[in-house]
């Protein structure tokens, strides 16, 4: 009986140790298969983070052999990552001598100019535009608009009137919510630039944001007074025709099939 038991024990080693030897052998194809795919992401995450952070344009190839390229089995084609373009620095300029105008006639003080993300940004106070609660531009601050709509008058430009105001609800029933007022305070001051100061209508958008879009936290008069306010945009549109990316097919690894199931 323990010969019996003995044989029947080595072949089952016997088979133990190819069962050991196939998952090994599978262990190393699968890791050698995710290194090399690793390898491969991680170079072109790496040129990604290079060419957004500030490099120039430049091709990035992901781990590819010579004479390798879109036609080769396996491989994506090189990524184009293209320079993102400064906004213009005409956009300083503009902003200077607007500043410049304004505070040598004396206007100045409840106006403030400076470049943002679409151009250069004229921001007015609700003090100096209107009566709380009221759309009606005041004698203050025609001076402003009049000097404003001079400028813009050399500027060939869009412009974006956008208004905003704090959380105290109108007391107008006229204007309901301040999207309501917001709204109808940019179109006033945007149909003054037209009548008054002769810009084109086909140049400019009236827009109102009421109390979603703050400069401060609504927690104090004196934030909610810098809140209410009025903003100018000269739109300086980037040169879309430069901004692209090439997406390339996604990596195939060896051995799967290309949807990755």
């Amino acid at each position: 009986m323990s010969s019996h038991g003995g044989g029947d024990g080595g072949r089952w080693l016997v088979s133990y140790a190819d069962l050991i030897t196939l998952m090994m052998a599978l262990f190393l194809v699968l890791y050698t298969l995710g290194r090399t795919d690793l390898e491969k992401y991680k170079d072109l995450a790496e040129s990604f983070r290079r060419a957004f952070g500030g490099d120039t344009s430049r091709i990035v190839s992901p781990d590819l052999s010579e004479g390798s390229g879109a036609g080769g089995e396996g491989e994506p084609a090189p990524v184009q990552v293209p320079d993102f373009p400064p906004r213009p620095p005409d956009t300083l300029d503009v902003a200077s001598n607007l500043g410049q105008a304004l505070s040598s006639a004396g206007i100045s003080g409840e106006v403030s100019v400076n470049n943002n993300a679409e151009g250069v940004l004229i921001s007015i106070s609700e003090q100096l535009l209107f009566q709380p609660g009221s759309i009606d531009i005041q004698p203050t601050a025609q001076a402003v608009l009049d000097q404003l709509a001079i400028m813009l008058r050399d500027i060939p430009n869009d412009v974006r009137v956008v208004a905003h105001t704090d959380p105290t609800p109108p007391v107008d029933p006229r204007y309901p919510t301040n999207w309501d007022l917001s709204v109808a305070r940019a179109v006033t001051i945007a149909r003054y630039l037209v009548e008054y100061g002769g810009i084109d209508p086909a140049r400019l958008t009236a827009a109102g944001q009421a109390e979603h879009h703050p400069l401060f936290p609504n927690d104090s008069p004196e934030h909610m007074a810098f809140n209410r306010r009025a903003d100018i945009i000269i739109v300086y549109p980037l040169d879309t025709q430069k901004v692209s990316l090439n997406i390339v097919p996604p990596i195939t690894i060896p051995g799967l099939p290309a949807d990755g199931h």
